[in-house]
């Protein structure tokens, strides 16, 4: 049983390896390859906000595709902050990463990758929690009642 777990371990490691098109040369040195490996909790906690921001979730339940494409943009983003999963990396590369894939890809190929990591990291199933996490933290942040005012009221 530990060797069955252990090789499909190894195997979720490797991560999910997509092809983007680019000219011959960049083909030759292997940098049209972009692998995905499972997430860290802070590449989650990315990942989700981005998608709770532009409610990319709603359109994913309600298959509204066309609203999909038009949002485009938030989806290479997605796609950058998985790609780089590590904090400093998100920090600095992922408005450059995503511009790359904005030029580099066509928006089905990143409708598809993006259906993929929703997919493979069950992000569906993580974005109540981090609502829950936001809720929880505006009532903790929230002002209260400090008692009456001055006049007794």
């Amino acid at each position: 049983m530990e060797t069955q777990q252990a090789a499909a371990d190894r195997l979720l490691d490797r991560g999910v390896r997509f092809k983007i098109p680019a000219p011959a040369f960049i083909r030759f040195l292997g940098l049209n390859r972009l692998t995905i490996r499972p997430f860290r909790p802070g590449t989650i906690l990315e990942f989700s906000r981005v998608v709770l921001e532009h409610q990319l979730q709603d359109m994913l339940a309600a298959e509204k595709y066309e609203q999909l494409i038009e949002s485009i943009e938030p989806i290479a983003r997605c796609i950058a902050i998985a790609a780089l999963n590590s904090r400093m990396r998100i920090k600095w590369l992922t408005p450059i990463m995503t511009k790359w894939l904005m030029w580099r890809t066509s928006y089905s190929q990143l409708l598809e990758m993006f259906m993929v990591l929703v997919e493979l990291n069950k992000i569906q199933d993580f974005t109540p929690i981090t609502r829950f996490f936001c809720h929880q933290t505006r009532m903790m942040m929230s002002p209260k009642n400090l008692g009456h005012q001055a006049n007794g009221e």
